[in-house]
């Protein structure tokens, strides 16, 4: 799958269109995936979202796909705005930090009855992002001290069964796309990447 993005403009009006909505706490990662996916590059500061779109369009099977990509934001201030992004979504992302086990617990806790009350029928994919700072010994050991852990690719399984979960990590992303990254569910398996492999 060829990628050529385009952040920030309308979409094009030929081909196949998807919306596609991401949602989870603040701070866990959902704009950089975006930043990273539409535009290739890493944002340098974390910088709050509210609400962002960006388009991106790709090639599959030699056809234009293109896709709004909408960033929502995760605090709770916002939640009486959030679900005017979700009409007319295909896909919801439901975004945690792998390095803040209390925003992965929201996923089941929090964001999958939000989107599933507004978006019935609607594909959820579980993104595990920040898999790269599994490995981070400082951030490692603060979480040790408060008898923490990062959380495992194991324990989103047994937690979230048959949802999808993709591993993020921006470098796959930046290089490959979200297919270089390992994605498992009930009834699929995608190639693995070795780098991805690595961290999981």
């Amino acid at each position: 799958m060829n990628a050529s993005q385009v952040a920030g403009e309308e979409a094009p009006q030929s081909g196949h269109s998807v919306k596609v909505v991401l949602v989870g706490d603040g701070g866990c990662g959902k704009t950089s995936l975006m930043m990273v996916f539409a535009k290739g590059a890493f944002p340098e500061s974390y910088s709050p979202t509210v609400f962002e779109r960006y388009n991106a369009t790709l090639q599959m099977k030699g056809k234009p796909v293109h896709l709004q990509i909408w960033d929502t934001a995760g605090q709770d201030d916002y939640d009486r705005l959030r679900p005017l992004f979700y009409p007319d979504a295909n896909v919801l992302l439901l975004c945690f930090d792998v390095t803040n086990p209390n925003s992965f617990d929201n996923v089941s806790n929090r964001w999958y009855p939000e989107v599933t009350h507004f978006c019935k029928g609607v594909p959820i994919i579980v993104v595990g992002c920040k898999i790269d700072l599994r490995k981070d010994k400082v951030l490692v050991n603060n979480l040790r001290k408060k008898r923490l852990e990062p959380v495992t690719y194991h324990r989103v399984g047994r937690k979230l069964g048959n949802l999808w979960i993709l591993p993020h990590c921006a470098r796959c992303v930046a290089h490959g796309g979200l297919g270089g990254c390992q994605q498992s569910g009930r009834g699929s398996t995608w190639k693995q990447n070795p780098e991805c492999s690595r961290r999981l």
